[in-house]
């Protein structure tokens, strides 16, 4: 994503964005047959559904004053990371992609309800909530652009 700062709103509507056109990418990624081995489009968006429940606590904690439940050693970071996406998408076991889909549209409007509520300083560059979104926006279009490689 281009680096132009944007408003609370703009920023609100570009992640729910992101995330129906990762829906989409993952919806039409399994219709042509892929990610039937591995990683595939079911993972995916359990992943990002992940992304998106973890954010309903952090982003509360970061708005009350508090650290956002990260560690400080980003090796700590990576470990705790790889073990919340594992867990999503064991979660998810064999439920039926359009069903993972619903789990993560839940989420990220969760999430949307909640950023709306919150001041505008904190969709400020810098800010944690401001980056956070930015990065949730640019982590869906990687996985949108590996989706259509498939």
């Amino acid at each position: 994503m281009e680096d132009s700062t944007m408003s609370k709103q703009q920023l609100i509507q570009a992640l729910a964005d992101a995330h129906e056109r990762l829906i989409t990418a993952a919806l039409e990624a399994s219709q042509n047959g892929g990610g039937e081995n591995g990683f595939g489009p079911r993972e995916i968006v359990a992943h990002l559904a992940g992304w998106e429940t973890m954010a309903q606590y952090r982003v509360p904690r970061v708005a009350a004053g508090m650290a956002p439940l990260e560690f400080a050693d980003d090796a700590q970071n990576e470990v705790m990371n790889t073990a919340i996406n594992a867990a999503f998408v064991a979660l998810i076991g064999d439920q039926p992609l359009g069903a993972v889909c619903d789990i993560l549209r839940r989420a990220y409007q969760g999430d949307v309800e909640m950023l709306g509520k919150l001041d505008e300083r904190f969709f400020l560059p810098g800010e944690y909530v401001y980056e956070r979104s930015i990065a949730a926006i640019d982590h869906c279009q990687e996985h949108i652009e590996a989706l259509g490689q498939r």
